[in-house]
Parts: C-alpha cells; structure tokens; sequence
C-alpha cells in the first residue's frame, strides 16, 4: 500500500513528530499490509514529480539567452499533461499537519503546483485526508472569518478535495465553520509521536528550555522585544538552576547556537531524528517551550510543559489541556510558579496526558476505518 504524505522535510524536527504520528497511526490501521510512504516537501512542490519527469527540463530553460520564459512555460504544461507524479499509484494522499489558514495562505508556493494540478486531479479517483491541519496568525489579531476573497477560494478547494479535514485547534476550526464547512477539532498529531516510548522505570528529574529568540518564528508586527524575552529566559534559568538539573532542547541550528550564548554551561540537546528525540528527553520532568510542537510532542511521553510563543500556534498546545503565554502577557513569577506548579502535581498531569494520548489515538484510528483506502 503506496501512501502519499504532503509534509516538510528537512526543515526542523517538529515536522517530523506531525508526520511519526500519522506514519504510526497508518501502520496500526493497516497492520498486517506492507506500506510504502512517500513523502513530498510541499516547499519544493515540484519534487512531487520524479527525477526524470520531463517537468524538470524547465528548469534547462532558465540558462537560455532569450525566451527563456515563454519556453519554460511550454514545457511545464507539456509536461504536467503526462501526470505520473510520486503521488500516482498511491492509494492514499495525507496533509500532515502544519498551519493550513494564516494570511494570504493561498499565495503559498505550493498552491498550484501541488493542490491544484496534482492533489485536485486525484481526489477524483482516492481519498484525500486533512489530518492535524491548523491556524497560524498573530496572537493581536485573531481573525473571526475567512474574509479575504483568495482565501476563502483557496480554503475551500483545499476542503473539496478531502474526504476529512480534522483541525488541531479551535480557532482553525472555527474559521473553517465561518467558510461552511464542518472539521473535527482532535490534538495534533505530534502528540502520538511518543506512543511506546515512555520511560516508567524512573521518573525524570531534567527542566527542559526550548528557547527561540522572541519567543517565535515571527513577531507579526506586534512590537514584541526579543530582549526582554531573553532577558526573562535568563533570570529563569538563574533560578531554576538553584532547584533543578536544566538542558536546552534545540530543534534546529540556530536554537542550538543561541543557547550556547544564552548559558554556555548548560547542557544542550540537538536531537536529528524522532527515536534520538525521545531518547533524549526521556530523563525530563517538565518543559519551557517556544516551539509548540516541542511542547506537544513532549506530552506525548507524558511530560507537561509550558508554551510561550507570538501567534495563535499556541491554541494547539490549549487543546490537550497544557498552559500558554502570548509573551507579551506574561512574566517571569507566572513561568517559575507554572513549571513548580507542574512538577507538584507531575504524577497526576503525566496520568492525564497519557490517558488523553490514548483517547487520541482511538478517536484517529475511529477516522480512518471510516474509508475504504483499496
């Protein structure tokens, strides 16, 4: 059985825990069948054709002298007729996870290339799942509809491909509403990444950071000062450190460099792949995190945690029952007394997010016997 993912490859280890977490639920739905994932980088759509589909003669066109344009384009349509992309011979096409609605999110690259001329053609003839999909705009300015014309057109073609369309956060599913349509609001995917994996010989004893510099990947104009985030970061670190062993969980370079700025004593951990993720943070009792599927994913051992971040990401963290900050709204004894308020009443959070774990599971697993992949 050939399943098509439409994820991120090699950007950081969080789209990894979205995409483990719909591998793992795949291959326990399909238990017993030989499966076959391929997965497509929808930031290089066009690697969703093989390396020796005439689509990619196109770019040959660009060393041209003259006409470069007009004969790259003859070419792109020419050859986009033949079809036969990575996807074809699937039986099975999964959107694995990730923000779907943000602003002007139907002038993503992948748009046409990936949803419009090879996902659209084949959700004619196989399903089309929508699984963990979820909003990412700033936390000031949370939309109440899809209101943008693009948008909306965008949106709902994305929607009339897919069979289901489950959401990983509130405000995802009600925008989605505002457009028409009904989703189901279920915890990320990440959050299955762990299933299996969780130590019970001992109980962890590590504070886990996750630090990024303002706290996200954006400050979306809100005027947030990453200097004062820092700055907070660090006075935590100067009092957590007098109770507690600290390690910096880094998903990707620059986490990894600022940390060494941040507090060069401290252990770092740099995990490359989703066994050495967990690995790694076996030992952790609770979490600070930035990155919210650093947040998401660590419950899914059992391990709560704190998110601070700048946009509406961190309504995915809500959503499996976790506490989070816009950091522009939060200070220094609110993190220090959350994270001592976690590591009191550890036993009890860690029974809870597995138990949810599992009702997770079942609820996905209950999704997906509903179609019939053959």
């Amino acid at each position: 059985m050939r399943i098509g993912l439409i994820t991120t490859l090699k950007t950081n280890i969080g789209d990894d825990l979205i995409r483990e977490g719909i591998c793992l639920l795949f291959q326990e739905a399909f238990k017993g069948h030989q499966i076959q994932f391929i997965s497509v980088n929808k930031h290089i759509p066009m690697s969703v054709y093989p390396f020796w589909h005439p689509v990619h003669l196109e770019k040959i066109t660009r060393f041209l002298p003259m006409g470069r344009f007009r004969i790259g384009q003859f070419i792109k349509r020419f050859a986009i007729k033949l079809k036969r992309t990575r996807f074809d011979g699937c039986q099975l096409i999964v959107q694995c996870g990730a923000p779907v609605l943000w602003p002007n999110c139907h002038l993503c690259e992948w748009a046409e290339p990936l949803w419009y001329q090879v996902v659209g053609r084949l959700s004619e003839s196989l399903p089309v799942l929508n699984l963990a999909a979820g909003s990412c705009y700033p936390w000031e300015r949370q939309p109440f509809r899809i209101s943008d014309h693009g948008e909306a057109q965008f949106l709902k073609k994305i929607l009339g491909y897919c069979q289901m369309t489950t959401v990983r956060d509130p405000l995802a599913q009600n925008l989605f509403t505002s457009l028409g349509e009904d989703t189901t609001l279920i915890p990320c995917s990440a959050f299955l990444a762990g299933r299996g994996k969780v130590n019970n010989r001992h109980h962890g004893k590590i504070v886990l950071i996750n630090y990024m510099s303002g706290a996200g990947h954006y400050d979306w104009n809100q005027g947030i000062n990453p200097y004062h985030w820092r700055n907070t970061v660090t006075a935590l670190i100067g009092q957590l450190r007098k109770r507690h062993p600290l390690a910096f969980l880094c998903h990707n370079e620059s986490e990894y460099h600022m940390a060494q700025e941040l507090a060069p004593e401290i252990p770092r951990l740099f995990p490359k792949t989703v066994g050495e993720y967990f690995d790694l943070v076996s030992n952790a009792r609770v979490a600070i995190c930035n990155r919210m599927h650093a947040s998401v994913g660590l419950a899914g051992l059992g391990i709560p945690s704190i998110a601070v971040g700048t946009d509406t990401r961190l309504l995915m963290v809500n959503t499996i029952g976790l506490p989070s900050f816009y950091v522009k709204e939060m200070n220094l004894n609110q993190i220090e007394q959350g994270l001592e308020d976690l590591i009191r009443d550890l036993p009890k959070e860690r029974e809870r997010l597995l138990t949810l774990q599992s009702e997770t599971w079942n609820r996905y697993l209950e999704i997906i016997s509903k179609f019939n992949f053959n």
